[in-house]
């Protein structure tokens, strides 16, 4: 009944942020290509170049690797759908908001000052505090996060590299918890394409008690590869 209930949910906000049926079942038509529940999504560079909105992968904690699509830009936010009605909200990387997961993330607090917005700042003192909501009765927490930086991380992809810059983002809870726990700490990583900015790939885990989330822009990733085989720059 649960789950039936998360399905209806989030049914009923796609439907709304698409605004029209047919858009919406234009991005499931999409994603029937891409969606496995039980094999990891491995498409072609031309299939993915092809795919009439980007492409997101994701591996939630030990599932197969699945594709969401951009279902749209609004307000500053990148709204990720899958293929059973799930959604990642993010602002510039970072995921403020889930729909249909397990423990849905409800809200971020200052993420205007979110330290992976411009990356290339960052500094030992670098840090960020939020408060963060949770579907499952927590909220208000305080969230304290360090980062540091690590450049020329090479990733492959299609059989070419990228070289990256790697942010590591050390995080904690800052504040009393409503339930007994032994974890407080955690991390998050961030790669970000050297010669452009652009994020390629996170991974992110949402509370020291959720299972992580894997994202890999493949869309993304398929526009720069030229720029890297030629030598120019992504714009």
């Amino acid at each position: 009944m649960k789950t039936a209930i998360k399905q209806l949910i989030g049914g009923s906000i796609l439907l709304a942020l698409t605004g029209c049926a047919g858009t919406y079942h234009s991005y499931l038509d999409t994603l029937k290509l891409a969606f496995s529940s039980n094999d990891d999504v491995n498409l072609s560079l031309q299939q993915v170049k092809a795919a009439p909105s980007d492409l997101l992968y994701v591996r939630h904690g030990e599932r197969a690797v699945a594709a969401m699509a951009l279902l749209r830009l609004e307000a500053g936010q990148h709204k990720w759908v899958s293929a059973d009605n799930a959604l990642l909200i993010m602002e510039q990387g970072r995921v403020v908001r889930t729909v249909g997961f397990e423990n849905d993330l409800l809200y971020v607090s200052n993420t205007q000052s979110d330290q992976i917005r411009d990356y290339k700042a960052i500094n030992p003192a670098s840090e960020w505090l939020r408060l963060a909501d949770w579907q499952n009765g927590e909220y208000g927490y305080l969230i304290k996060s360090h980062f540091t930086v690590q450049a020329n991380q090479s990733l492959s992809f299609f059989g070419q590299s990228i070289n990256t810059t790697l942010i590591t983002e050390q995080l904690s809870y800052d504040s009393d918890s409503n339930f007994i726990r032994f974890d407080n700490s955690w991390h998050n990583s961030f790669w970000f394409d050297s010669a452009s900015g652009t994020l390629i790939k996170s991974v992110q885990q949402l509370s020291p008690v959720a299972e992580p989330f894997e994202m890999t822009y493949i869309s993304r990733i398929a526009r720069l590869l030229p720029a890297v085989t030629t030598g120019a720059s992504d714009e």
